[in-house]
């Protein structure tokens, strides 16, 4: 790949684009990405209105669209940067774990509502979702992780 030099080091030519769009503006992908993550932010809330079915002993309705939920929004972030720089992220040393279990968690669940047709599978992959969904969200913001743990130890004392 060829690069451009300038006082700060190597660059990329300001042409070359790695989001999922690369023809939108960035106005556009932002929009994009605002739609995406409201949306999927939209559809994990109205899953919670089927969260009773949980209690009822029915969870794939809530597991499904909250998983589906998780997976538009975090689609969104491809307006942003693309799938490239998404993986990345996501398999870098801080993330790697929890991106595992998360992507995993996601798969099992889908796997549990139509394959091995398990709720007790289905809540305990839901679980896992949620934590490792979380978790991995608290690695973009700082002192996020450190705070969920502080908190963790404080409730584990009590």
């Amino acid at each position: 790949m060829m690069q451009i030099f300038d006082i700060g080091g190597p660059m990329k030519p300001k042409n070359e684009n790695e989001s999922l769009f690369p023809s939108l503006t960035y106005k556009e992908r932002l929009m994009g990405f605002a739609f995406c993550s409201i949306l999927g932010y939209f559809i994990q809330i109205l899953s919670f209105g089927s969260f009773i079915g949980i209690l009822g002993g029915s969870p794939n309705k809530f597991a499904l669209t909250y998983s589906l939920g998780n997976i538009l929004a975090l689609f969104g972030t491809a307006f942003l940067i693309g799938f490239k720089k998404q993986f990345e992220n996501m398999i870098d040393n801080e993330r790697k774990m929890t991106s595992i279990i998360f992507a995993s968690s996601l798969v099992m669940i889908f796997l549990s509502v139509y394959l091995f047709k398990s709720k007790f599978l289905v809540l305990i992959f839901l679980l896992t979702e949620f934590c490792s969904y979380t978790w991995y969200v608290a690695s973009y913001i700082p002192f996020a992780r450190d705070c969920i743990k502080g908190c963790l130890r404080n409730i584990i004392k009590s």
